[in-house]
């Protein structure tokens, strides 16, 4: 049937050829359209100011934490670490897991050096300051040295459960590739290349027909690419979105993080 309509007629909700994750989501935040309404933080690094942060981690002699690149990126890194060093952010504990509402996270980064780095981004307790480890409370996405893996992470008192992200719902593990600063020009912006998009929704039970239990739904570049039951979860203390690399070796290196964005059900 011919429309009028340049994808066609469909009764998913979100914009034309949009992302998923946050199709349940009507603008602007905060006072926005699910029922309750949403807390909500959304970070766009246009840019950055260490006192925002509750705590800034900075164990290099030349390291830096800077917006930086077309369309506002932060970039955390040093050009010549020492084995070991680690920059990270941390926000306040303003967030908990609740198995009653609907929470929605999702942020867009790469990584200079995918080998040489151990990354976090997510949500963690508080005093989480070391990204070679994942930390003993939290829900996020974990990158570990001498890998192409990320994993997603949901923990509590240290144990938990984890997903290796995928390149789509049928297909591979997802392959984290190097990233560089393509050079600017009149159709190029100055950006880092390979980025990836992760995301996760927490669902309650009973979000979807014949839902039974809690879970998460995991997103990579806009797809829904699996389901992870929500078997551990940090629901006994509050957490804080927590952005962090700690650097293998020596070779320089930078985690630059596009924006990150979480809404949750008031």
């Amino acid at each position: 049937m011919t429309t009028h309509f340049s994808t066609g007629v469909t009764n998913v909700k979100g914009k034309q050829l949009g992302t998923s994750l946050f199709s349940g989501i009507k603008q602007p935040l905060i006072t926005g359209g699910t029922s309750p309404q949403e807390f909500a933080y959304q970070n766009d690094f246009v840019t950055y100011n260490a006192s925002d942060w509750q705590t800034v981690t900075s164990t290099g002699g030349s390291d830096y934490q800077l917006a930086d690149y077309a369309h506002g990126w932060l970039r955390q890194g040093d050009g010549a670490p020492a084995a070991g060093e680690i920059q990270g952010v941390a926000d306040y504990e303003c967030w908990q897991y609740s198995s009653t509402k609907l929470w929605y996270f999702e942020t867009k980064i790469a990584v200079t050096d995918v080998s040489e780095a151990n990354l976090w981004i997510g949500f963690a307790q508080n005093g989480y300051a070391d990204s070679d480890t994942l930390p003993t409370d939290g829900i996020g996405f974990s990158h570990l040295q001498d890998t192409t893996t990320i994993q997603f992470v949901s923990r509590k008192n240290g144990a938990g459960v984890s997903f290796d992200m995928k390149d789509s719902a049928a297909g591979d593990t997802y392959t984290f590739e190097d990233s560089s600063i393509a050079t600017q020009s009149a159709t190029v912006l100055a950006q880092p290349s390979n980025p990836v998009r992760l995301g996760f929704l927490f669902q309650p039970a009973g979000t979807e027909k014949n839902q039974t239990a809690v879970q998460y739904k995991l997103f990579l570049d806009g797809k829904c690419i699996g389901t992870q039951a929500a078997t551990t979860v940090p629901d006994d203390v509050e957490i804080g979105l927590n952005m962090m690399i700690a650097h293998k070796g020596t070779t320089g290196n930078d985690l630059n993080i596009d924006y990150v964005q979480s809404v949750q059900q008031r």
